[in-house]
């Protein structure tokens, strides 16, 4: 009778020790926040669908490293046109805009952004290799220049020709673009000029046989940032203490290096 009793007494010690760690789990796992990040899905090198059909490239994998520093927080993915991930983030339906974002006085009234820029996104004017009369934005006027609709350079251009009304560059703002609708473009003359960075230019170089030349002074530089909605201070705080670790522990150049083909991390802090 003894020994039942004791075998009943450590079924139920073992049966609130398994409750309890139960609890104990489920009360983890709902500590635990689900970030909502926006981003983009035809962007080469920085935010594409690989050849699984799952997102890559160094927006993700930056986004990836900060989200394993933060064990409060869980980030999921979800991808959308460039310019609606703005539109997305103000709506409330993301938490996070993951897409090569700079900054500029219209953002910096409506979002967050990171303390520290994560990578060098200056701008270059691209024009095909044959072209030898572009060497700035004033080349431009009475050309054609593509551009994506809500971006930096489309802004650049859209007060070009507010503060130049007599010499007028034809800006063409379009949604987000492949690299091959871009090229066939510029190839048949629809576009005299768009504009890119110095890894996605060399990546196009490499990939079209150096049909392109690179006007060799930016028209615009700035690092890219991560940007939040202006009631999500915490989550803004949060996401720079683990951007610093990665600058501070050289990480973040290895990202970029390793995605990018070189360090796009460098100076653009200090």
């Amino acid at each position: 009778m003894k020994k039942n009793l004791l075998k009943i007494a450590s079924v139920a010690t073992l049966s609130l020790v398994l409750a309890f760690g139960m609890l104990s789990c489920k009360k983890e796992k709902s500590d635990v926040k689900t970030v909502i990040v926006g981003t983009g899905s035809d962007s080469k090198l920085y935010c594409y669908l690989d050849e699984k059909g799952e997102l890559a490239g160094f927006e993700i994998d930056v986004m990836k490293a900060i989200d394993e520093l933060l064990p409060q927080y869980k980030f999921e993915f979800q991808t959308f046109d460039f310019k609606n991930i703005l539109l997305a983030l103000s709506a409330g339906k993301i938490d996070i805009g993951a897409h090569m974002y700079e900054s500029n006085p219209e953002r910096r009234k409506n979002y967050l952004f990171t303390e520290y820029g994560y990578n060098d996104f200056s701008k270059y004017i691209v024009v095909l290799k044959d072209n030898t009369e572009v060497h700035s934005l004033k080349d431009l006027v009475g050309k054609t220049a593509q551009a994506s609709t809500g971006s930096a350079t489309g802004a650049i251009l859209q007060h070009w020709n507010e503060d130049h009304p007599n010499e007028q560059i034809n800006a063409v703002l379009t949604g987000s673009l492949t690299t091959e609708q871009i090229v066939a473009a510029m190839k048949n003359g629809t576009y005299d000029a768009y504009f890119t960075n110095i890894p996605s230019f060399n990546q196009t170089q490499k990939e079209y046989g150096g049909i392109f030349r690179l006007v060799e002074e930016p028209i615009s530089t700035s690092p890219s940032y991560f940007i939040f909605n202006l009631d999500n201070p915490q989550l803004k705080a949060d996401v720079d203490g683990a951007l610093k670790q990665l600058i501070d522990s050289g990480e973040l150049a290895k990202i970029a290096i390793r995605d990018l083909g070189s360090d796009t991390t460098k100076n653009i802090n200090k």
